[in-house]
């Protein structure tokens, strides 16, 4: 098993202090691996594979029973190696979402089929860089039909672990009427007053409802 070798031929030790960039192809196919065998290392097992299979370029097309077929690889390791290449190829196909927010109403479109028939209220946050791009979304919050009890702080870390320098606040009335409550509106201050304190501007806060949404800010931030 990886854990039981030596420190400098520990694929997981040396991604830890030099950075998982730093490994070569048959460490990082050997954390895959997790184990060898009694008679062959974790390590001779992946660089076995990567030779058998003439390189690691040729992993992107191999199937179930290319990997079952070298010895060494059974089904769980040939089930976590496809995950892995599954992963990857939809994250490169995945969409960003990297177009630049104006108006509360392409907030909306975007979160609404989301959120716009959950049973309990979600709580979400926009985290947007200078140019209002969406940097990350997230929903912070579930709960009930009282969101005096959203941390502030909670927010405000996903924002800063991604250098947001705006946001956007959202939540759903799960009663489908999107009318603020004075609760909502107290909220909003609580976080403009604090985003300006840390630097992170509050753009808007957007209720979901049924048919429709409410803007408690009313665009006014989306001028910049």
């Amino acid at each position: 098993m990886i854990k039981s070798l030596p420190i400098e031929e520990n694929p997981r030790e040396k991604a830890k202090l030099y950075g998982i960039e730093h490994l070569s192809n048959v460490e990082l196919l050997a954390i895959l691996l997790s184990t060898g065998s009694k008679k062959e290392s974790v390590i001779g097992l992946a660089g076995r594979v990567l030779n058998e299979i003439g390189g690691i370029s040729n992993l992107k097309n191999i199937t179930y029973h290319d990997l079952v077929s070298i010895n060494g690889i059974g089904d769980a390791k040939a089930i976590t190696i496809l995950s892995i290449l599954e992963l990857t190829k939809r994250l490169k196909s995945a969409p960003v979402d990297s177009f630049c927010i104006k108006e509360s109403k392409q907030v909306y479109e975007y979160v609404k089929d989301e959120l716009m028939y959950l049973p309990q209220e979600n709580f979400m946050v926009l985290c947007l860089d200078n140019q209002n791009h969406i940097l990350k979304k997230k929903v912070v919050f579930i709960g009930g039909a009282d969101i005096s009890i959203v941390v502030p702080r909670d927010v405000f870390k996903e924002a800063i672990n991604v250098n947001s320098t705006r946001m956007i606040l959202i939540h759903n009335h799960p009663a489908g009427n999107p009318t603020p409550s004075k609760e909502d509106i107290r909220l909003t201050h609580i976080f403009e007053e604090l985003g300006i304190m840390m630097g992170i501007k509050v753009l808007d806060h957007i209720i979901i409802g049924f048919e429709g949404y409410y803007s408690i800010c009313k665009d006014e931030y989306f001028e910049y």
